[in-house]
């Protein structure tokens, strides 16, 4: 009895051996992982931009636009004033029908738009790198926009504002520290009694950014899952 215990015994250990050694897959202790802080931050930015109103058949506007942005955080803005200016060149579609068909159209859409004002929230929950062409490390940041403001309608002889809420997405990219620029897609519903108008706007601005010592690159954040 006693060898068959020892035998036993002397066959075990190995299996108990091997058991210690494997690895504790299994653990309660928690996972930790890094993100990467944002090397570029904003603070009091200053834009100046050109854009196009593409949407009207009877005219084509070509927009000179100029903003002020004060960041809270990496995800909140508020971009205290956008004004823009449009110079508006027909396109003859009007003349044309004239012409052609005699007939004069009525402005349904209200006259065309020659400046635009507004006030607007920004959120900025996206940001990352783009490697261009292999080669060149590029830091990007998406974000929506929300707001409401004046905008003045003008038809033959005068011109009035109306209030226009106006949503809107974009996409930056930076340049250097101080430096970006911005890709922007605004939507105007301008409110003229009944149903609103509707002004589309493009924009491509450059952006100047003063960050300030609360601004700076702070150390890397970690999270735990």
């Amino acid at each position: 009895m006693r060898r068959l215990l020892v035998v036993l015994s002397v066959l075990a250990l190995p299996v108990m051996a091997h058991a210690e050694a494997q690895p504790d897959i299994e653990s309660d202790a928690p996972r930790v992982f890094s993100i990467q802080p944002r090397p570029y931050r904003l603070g009091h930015e200053f834009s100046l931009g050109v854009g196009v109103l593409p949407l009207d058949a009877f005219y084509k506007g070509a927009v000179i636009d100029g903003s002020y942005t004060y960041h809270f955080s990496d995800f909140w803005a508020w971009e205290m004033i956008n004004v823009g200016y449009s110079l508006n060149v027909d396109t003859g579609l009007q003349d044309e029908l004239l012409k052609k068909y005699n007939v004069r159209p009525v402005d349904a859409q209200g006259g065309k738009i020659t400046l635009l004002g507004t006030t607007n929230l920004i959120v900025k929950p996206l940001f990352g790198k783009l490697s261009l062409f292999n080669s060149t490390k590029v830091y990007a940041e998406t974000y929506f926009i929300g707001g409401m403001g004046p905008v003045r309608l003008e038809r033959v002889g005068h011109g009035t504002f109306y209030y226009a809420a106006d949503l809107g997405v974009g996409i930056r990219f930076w340049m250097a520290r101080a430096f970006s620029l911005k890709f922007e897609v605004r939507d105007y519903l301008i409110f003229e009694g009944g149903a609103p108008n509707n002004g589309l706007m493009f924009m491509l601005a450059a952006s100047f950014n003063y960050f300030g010592e609360d601004k700076q690159a702070t150390s890397s954040s970690a999270g735990v899952r």
